[in-house]
């Protein structure tokens, strides 16, 4: 491993993994912050005459998990880029992938129904590392 500054990044693949790991377990607890706060939200928003014998927690998280995870990659990704000078795609595409990883065994659990919303949360998460680091290079190069 070399040293940039304080960001460890390794020599083969330009790859910031101290920062990489740290921004995909982040956005994952993002993701779990999000979700509890918009479990209260509908909760205090839906109506006592609903069943309740429905999950809130699982309806919420259908809707909300995937692009609550697509934003909080984007967002972690802008954060490691921060201190890179080259190869930002491919260290946010590094979070995405990461960040999935984490969640996979989810996915291993989840009813036969709600595996195509997870294969979606999946590929936005890839997609929104690789945006998030095509906007963070398109800002090196404006300033």
């Amino acid at each position: 491993m070399n040293t940039v500054g304080t960001v460890a990044s390794s020599k083969n693949t330009g790859i910031c993994w101290s920062r990489v790991l740290a921004a995909a377990v982040l956005s994952e607890v993002a993701v779990i912050v999000i979700l509890m706060v918009a479990t209260a939200i509908y909760s205090l928003l839906s109506s006592p005459q609903s069943d309740p014998a429905k999950d809130i927690g699982e309806i919420v998280g259908y809707y909300v998990a995937p692009p609550a995870g697509a934003l909080a990659t984007f967002l972690f990704v802008l954060w490691v880029a921060r201190k890179l000078e080259s190869k930002f795609i491919l260290n946010g595409v590094a979070v995405g992938v990461l960040s999935v990883l984490l969640t996979v065994g989810f996915f291993a659990g989840a009813r036969t129904e709600d595996r195509p919303m997870y294969l979606v949360a999946f590929a936005l998460r890839i997609a929104a590392g690789y945006l998030g680091g095509w906007e963070a290079q398109r800002r090196r190069r404006h300033s």
